[in-house]
């Protein structure tokens, strides 16, 4: 077996530029459901790109060692040449903290937690209940002077419920917390969302109007919003005209959306991006023009834009467009007077080309009364442009957004 630099010489000394991106992780996992199960997993893994005269090669492999190089080199054979295909140079890295915790500490944590959550078991019936931590060392050196390495640690903790009513079964409810720093993980406030669930569905009427304004939750935000925003502010997409979005274009006034990797308690926050080069914050719609599209080396180079750092990859595919953390904002001036949309489903069946959706909100409520599933239609460009306000003081991070909850016109719900 030979170590990272050796292989990174070697196959600079045949000619070739390589980058290799490695990922060593330890992971604690932790399941309640009809039946317990708790995991201690170890994983490592290592991509390695190779380009020559514009053609690229990809291998990865468990073990590194001249077989992946072997490998890369082979299927770079099969590549068109394209002279778009470079390894960015190293540029400096501001590093951020993103280590806050030892797997070793985190036991004692999940009966902390677990007792916490015990408390939804009173009111709900508890379907499953998720512990999940990992402690990770990301690396990314290449024969162009990239050697980046950072620790980062993740914890989750979720719930699945539902509540038994004389003449209905709710739907199922979906709770969690993931974040990069356990003083930021509250499990009580689940429990205190569960209960508010608990009221709000006491009872269900049926929505007997159409309505063209709802209020979505940061949870609902995530679930709908971000998928085809970052779908649209891909530059990739944006070359191809597959993206619905156009630079200069006018969405909804005062609305404010950053990429921004270093929110550093976040999931997705990172120091470096895929390809080793320093995160930054990428404002992609300021004061409700859309002003910039998301980036990586690649993509940069052939449509002739600044890279905005935006490589996204695992050890086992290669570097893609991704955003990090969708920093919404916008000034909290609405009042929440409509129904309101907290769980969707069937956001993949939209046409991420044009923005177009219709999916289920399966768990909604007006007036705090739950509302049977509703029917919501519409686009993304009439989504982000019919943004009324936001709802509330406080932001708070689901998924890849950070938002408060955003009242929203433009939209067609039955």
């Amino acid at each position: 077996m030979v170590d990272e630099y050796t292989l990174i010489q070697r196959a600079k000394d045949l000619g070739y530029e390589a980058e290799i991106y490695s990922v060593k992780s330890k992971n604690f996992q932790v399941k309640r459901g009809e039946q317990f199960y708790s995991f201690n997993l170890v994983d490592q893994g290592y991509g390695l790109r190779v380009i020559k005269d514009g053609r690229v090669g990809f291998a990865y492999s468990t073990v590194l060692d001249e077989g992946i190089l072997n490998l890369a080199i082979e299927s770079s054979k099969a590549s068109k040449e394209d002279k778009f295909n470079v390894l960015p140079s190293p540029e400096k890295v501001n590093r951020i903290n993103l280590k806050f915790f030892e797997l070793n500490e985190v036991r004692e944590k999940v009966k902390e937690y677990e007792g916490v959550l015990g408390e939804i078991r009173g009111f709900a019936n508890v379907i499953a209940e998720y512990y999940e931590f990992t402690v990770s060392e990301v690396k990314v050196i290449s024969t162009e002077g990239v050697d980046v390495n950072e620790q980062r640690s993740l914890g989750s903790v979720s719930v699945v419920f539902n509540f038994k009513r004389d003449d209905f079964i709710t739907p199922e409810f979906y709770e969690g917390i993931t974040v990069r720093d356990l003083s930021k993980l509250d499990p009580q406030k689940i429990v205190d969302e569960a209960r508010k669930k608990g009221e709000i569905f006491k009872k269900r009427t049926v929505l007997d109007k159409k309505v063209k304004e709802a209020v979505f939750t940061p949870k609902a935000i995530s679930s709908l919003l971000s998928p085809l925003l970052s779908y649209a502010v891909s530059l990739e997409n944006v070359y191809r005209g597959k993206s619905t979005l156009k630079e200069g274009e006018i969405l909804s006034e005062k609305l404010n959306i950053i990429d921004n990797p270093n929110i550093n308690w976040a999931p997705y926050s990172r120091s470096f991006d895929g390809e080793g080069l320093p995160s930054k914050e990428t404002r992609i719609v300021s004061d409700g023009k859309v002003t910039t599209f998301l980036s990586n080396t690649y993509w940069a180079n052939r449509a002739g834009k600044a890279n905005t750092h935006s490589s996204s990859r695992f050890y086992s595919s290669l570097p893609v467009i991704s955003s990090s953390i969708l920093d919404i904002d916008i000034a909290p001036d609405a009042e929440e007077d409509t129904v309101v949309i907290d769980q969707v489903q069937g956001v993949h069946t939209s046409n991420f080309d044009t923005g177009e959706f219709s999916v289920v909100g399966s768990v909604a409520w007006y007036n705090q009364v739950a509302i049977r599933e509703v029917v919501i239609t519409g686009t993304l460009k009439d989504m982000l442009k019919g943004i009324i306000g936001g709802i509330g003081k406080d932001k708070e991070v689901k998924g890849n957004v950070y938002t408060r909850s955003l009242k929203v016109g433009n939209i067609n719900i039955a």
